[in-house]
């Protein structure tokens, strides 16, 4: 009797797997998968909803990206405090821009923050590190795709975390096409 339930513990077991964190390829969503921004960051074609915005739960392969920073990747964020730009233009034909800026409280004095993002390919290696880096109003990276050594027409994706001395401030991905 025990045996025929074995192998229908182990079929739960699987089925109940999470598939995002036992899929090791990044799911750029569906269409495009990019935001299209112009070389000026203005929209210029479709938009990814899930893109340079706050992201809520990331899977194992996510939070292995940055398993040096010490708190809860999941845990809540303190939303109000930095906004995201697009990275532009998307997509590009060697470099574009990226930038964070932080709010100020009303009355109250500039804070400090701490960035790190990571462009990675699908298979969640990374090709690139920006930061970690300091700021108080704002920050704007510079992405070389040519030095990174991204292939023309594929997708990557830039994880970025928002630290501060008390631990997550915002996090969030956005993903971007390389066009030779």
């Amino acid at each position: 009797m025990r045996q025929r339930f074995l192998p229908i513990l182990f079929l739960t077991t699987l089925l109940g797997c999470s598939k995002s964190d036992s899929n090791p390829i990044a799911d750029f969503g569906e269409g495009e998968g990019i935001t299209y921004r112009t070389g000026s960051n203005l929209p210029a074609g479709p938009s990814d909803p899930t893109d340079w915005t706050s992201d809520g739960e990331w899977n194992k392969q996510e939070r292995a990206l940055f398993t040096d920073l010490n708190f809860d990747l999941n845990g809540p964020q303190q939303s109000g405090l930095v906004s995201v730009s697009p990275a532009y233009p998307n997509p590009s034909a060697g470099q574009a821009n990226w930038s964070l800026n932080a709010t100020r409280p009303a009355g109250g004095n500039a804070a400090s923050y701490s960035v790190r993002a990571l462009l990675v390919n699908r298979q969640y290696k990374i090709m690139r590190q920006l930061g970690p880096t300091d700021f108080v109003n704002g920050i704007q990276f510079s992405i070389d795709y040519i030095g990174a050594g991204l292939s023309p027409n594929e997708l990557y994706r830039l994880y970025y975390v928002v630290y501060n001395a008390t631990g997550l401030v915002y996090k969030g991905h956005g993903d971007v096409r390389y066009n030779r």
